[in-house]
C-alpha cells in the first residue's frame, strides 16, 4: 500500500511538476476526512495547491474520491484504504482563545486598535502584483509579535511591499521611531500619504519596484523589516534581499509570511539556504499566523484551472493561511545587488497569480 502512495506522488510529480511526496500524499487523505469542502481540503492539507488538485484527480481515477460541484468525498474504497494505511483525520488541537499564535488577540500596542479605522476605503487586492491581503486581526497580530520581540518600540521599520497595510497599524501604535513603506502600486502609496495626512500618522510611502535594489538611502538605515512576499523563489529572494540590506546589522530582524499552497517543503529549505547565506537566523515560525481575505480575482487565477471540483461564488470563509517566520541577523554579510528581472510572481507552484 506504500508503494501506491509512492506512485500517486510520482505521478503528481511529473504532471504538475512540483515537489509532492507520499508523506504529501497522506496529508491529503488525512484532510479528506475532516469534510467535504475542497477549499477546507486544501488548508487542512497543508501540501502545495497545485499538486493538491493533481492528487486529487489521481485518486478520482484510482476510485478513491468522488468529486462534484465545490466539494470531494472520500469513497468507501478511499476509507478502506486510509484504514489500511493508518491515515485518521487531523484533530482539531488549535486554541481557540489565541487561534494557534501564542499572544492574546487583545495584545496589540496602544492606539494599534485604530487600524480597523484607517483602512477603510483600501484599494482592493491587484492580480497585476500578486495581492492579497491578511486580515485585519492578522495584521494587529503580526505588529503584537513585533511589539513583544522588541522590534516595535523605538525601532526604524521598513515595511518591504504592503498590500496588508501593516504600516499604518504600526504607525497608529506611536512606538516606532520611524515607519517606511515600500511598494510598486500607486493606489497603495497614495492611500498610505493621504491617511497618515488625514490621521497625522508618522509614516512615509515610497513607490519603488522590488525587482530593483533599495535606494541607497533606505539601505542599512533600518532596525526591522516586514514584507508578505510573493512566493516563487525569485521572488522571495529579491524580498528577502531587499529586506536584509536595508537592516542596520547584527541583532536586527525581519518578519515575512509563508505559506505551504505555493510553497514545498523542498523550496522552504532553498529559502533557509537564502537567509542562512545572508547571516540571518530563523528565530520564530509559527504555523498559520495570517489568514487571507479572500480576493477578487479568484476564478482568474492560476490555481483554479487546476481544481477537480469547482464553484461559483467560490469560498465562503477564509482559506488560504502563512505562517509567520522571525529571522534575526546574526552577521552582516554583503547583499546581492542584482536585479530581478521579467516576471517574479510565477513559478510551477505558484496557484493565486
Amino acid at each position: 500500500m506504500n508503494s501506491t502512495l509512492e506512485n500517486l506522488a510520482e505521478r503528481v510529480q511529473a504532471q504538475a511538476r512540483v515537489p509532492f511526496t507520499a508523506r504529501d500524499v497522506e496529508r491529503v487523505l488525512a484532510a479528506l476526512q475532516g469534510g467535504e469542502d475542497i477549499w477546507r481540503i486544501i488548508e487542512q492539507a497543508s501540501t502545495p495547491f497545485i499538486g493538491t488538485c493533481s492528487v486529487l484527480r489521481e485518486m478520482e481515477k484510482q476510485g478513491w474520491v468522488e468529486v462534484g460541484e465545490g466539494w470531494v468525498r472520500l469513497t468507501e474504497q478511499g476509507r478502506v484504504a486510509c484504514q489500511q494505511l493508518g491515515i485518521s483525520e487531523i484533530p482539531e488541537l488549535t486554541c481557540p482563545r489565541c487561534r494557534g499564535r501564542g499572544l492574546e488577540l487583545s495584545a496589540v500596542p496602544p492606539g494599534a486598535a485604530r487600524f480597523h479605522q484607517l483602512v477603510q476605503g483600501r484599494p482592493e487586492a491587484s492580480q497585476e502584483y500578486d495581492q492579497g491581503y491578511i486580515t485585519e486581526e492578522s495584521a494587529l497580530a503580526r505588529v503584537g509579535m513585533m511589539w513583544r520581540r522588541g522590534d516595535l518600540t523605538g525601532k526604524e521599520i521598513l515595511f518591504v511591499g504592503d498590500d496588508d497595510l501593516v504600516c499604518l497599524a504600526a504607525a497608529a501604535s506611536g512606538l516606532p521611531r520611524r515607519v517606511v513603506m515600500v511598494d510598486i502600486d500607486r493606489r497603495l502609496v497614495e492611500f498610505v500619504r493621504d491617511v497618515a495626512e488625514r490621521e497625522g500618522l508618522r509614516v512615509e510611502a515610497v513607490r519603488h519596484d522590488l525587482r530593483d535594489p533599495l535606494p541607497r538611502a533606505l539601505r542599512r538605515r533600518f532596525h526591522t523589516f516586514a514584507c508578505d512576499p510573493t512566493e516563487s523563489l525569485r521572488g522571495f529572494v529579491a524580498f528577502a534581499r531587499r529586506g536584509i540590506s536595508a537592516l542596520r546589522g547584527e541583532g536586527c530582524a525581519g518578519y515575512f509570511g509563508l505559506t505551504r499552497s505555493e510553497a514545498s517543503l523542498a523550496k522552504w529549505r532553498a529559502i533557509q539556504e537564502e537567509l542562512l547565506s545572508l547571516g540571518a537566523a530563523i528565530t520564530d515560525l509559527i504555523q498559520d499566523f495570517h489568514s487571507y481575505v479572500n480576493w477578487p480575482y479568484l476564478s482568474a487565477m492560476r490555481g483554479w484551472g487546476h481544481l477537480p471540483a469547482r464553484r461559483v461564488p467560490g469560498p465562503t470563509e477564509t482559506w488560504y493561511r502563512s505562517a509567520l517566520v522571525r529571522i534575526e541577523l546574526v552577521e552582516v554579510r554583503p547583499v546581492p545587488e542584482d536585479v530581478m528581472a521579467g516576471d517574479i510572481f510565477e513559478d510551477d507552484e505558484a496557484a493565486t497569480t
